[in-house]
């Protein structure tokens, strides 16, 4: 079997591709490491900058313009690729010479639209239903998210596959880390929050739940794009937005943190919560979504508001605690490999087949 998997968000520098691209490469990487002898895996590719992350897999070029990639470019580079099937996130193509997997990681644009910038309203709301109902087979990161979307798309679960990404391979347990940390950003003591700053992350709440701590010294350190209003958090005292880092340097934050906090108000999987537990980081998230799935017994789950997550995040900084969740963190996160989501994806690939 012949699979492509979409990775034009690979690279991309707008908030919210991050986390949509990451997938998408995890998943071709996953497909390929467990592809037997008659399959073969092709990644779609828009930035040279997407060869660091798929360069290793067979890649095919097509354009960084969304219509012309959707409207023509990817219908003809599957048909002269001869895939069977191709995978896409949130839109595919109204024509395509092969069955869809449609990668959908959660229903806020339904649920929550407030959350997104009219334009990503407007354009997911008018799209995904439309591919959603046209494809195959849908791809959901959780349980809890298959769940959701059937709900919001009114989806048959029959329809719907649970594929859920590992961390990725530079997000292990290491020495040394703070001080490479304290070298590269001059940090030493702080909690961490990586994703972009939109609304549905919740970092206001977030940052006024270390204001109430009243600890000396301990800094939020926040990583990503900076989305609508991030600015604004960033600037506030006590705060540090460190932008976009590369994977080696995020690991490092991870493990040098005291605490890493997702405090999200929604997440269909939450991949920094695995990323953190893999290297060992005591993790408080938030009780929503998909993160108590997730996480199970190895995070400390909060409700989002300020005074809860603050008592989370003290308890998370008792030394007691946090030595129990830096070991239990890199077990939970393996529960969540390459090779069960390559398995569970060649299963999504067969099905879409029949």
């Amino acid at each position: 079997m012949r699979v492509a998997v979409d990775c034009h968000m690979v690279a991309q520098p707008g908030a919210g591709d991050a986390g949509n691209g990451r997938y998408a490469s995890l998943l071709a990487g996953a497909m390929d490491d467990t592809a037997t002898a008659r399959d073969h895996v092709t990644t779609l590719i828009s930035r040279d900058e997407a060869w660091e992350e798929v360069g290793r897999i067979a890649a095919a070029r097509v354009s960084r313009n969304d219509w012309w990639r959707l409207g023509r470019d990817a219908e003809r580079t599957l048909l002269a690729l001869g895939i069977d099937v191709a995978a896409f996130t949130y839109i595919a193509p109204r024509r395509t010479p092969c069955p869809v997997m449609l990668a959908v990681h959660d229903p806020s644009f339904v649920t929550h639209p407030e959350w997104l910038g009219r334009r990503a309203r407007a354009v997911l709301g008018a799209m995904v239903p439309r591919s959603a109902r046209a494809a195959a087979v849908v791809l959901a990161l959780s349980q809890t998210a298959k769940a959701d979307l059937c709900a919001a798309l009114s989806l048959d679960p029959e329809r719907v596959v649970v594929v859920s990404p590992p961390a990725a391979p530079s997000f292990f347990p290491a020495e040394r880390a703070a001080e490479r940390v304290r070298e590269r950003f001059g940090l030493d003591h702080y909690v961490l929050a990586v994703g972009d700053l939109g609304p549905r992350k919740n970092l206001p709440a977030l940052a006024a739940a270390v204001e109430q701590l009243d600890r000396p010294g301990l800094e939020l350190a926040l990583v990503g794009s900076p989305g609508r209003d991030g600015h604004r958090i960033a600037a506030r005292a006590g705060t540090r937005w460190l932008g976009r880092v590369n994977d080696k340097r995020l690991a490092d934050l991870y493990r040098a943190a005291a605490v890493t906090a997702c405090p999200s108000l929604y997440e269909g999987f939450g991949l920094p919560v695995v990323e953190a537990l893999a290297c060992g980081s005591p993790v408080v998230a938030s009780r929503r979504g998909a993160m108590p799935e997730v996480a199970g017994d190895a995070a400390i789950l909060t409700e989002p508001a300020p005074g809860a997550i603050a008592e989370g995040l003290a308890a998370a900084l008792e030394p007691d605690t946090a030595a129990r969740l830096r070991a239990a963190g890199p077990a939970r996160a393996a529960a969540y490999n390459a090779e069960a989501m390559g398995r569970a994806a060649w299963g999504a690939a067969r099905a879409a087949l029949t």
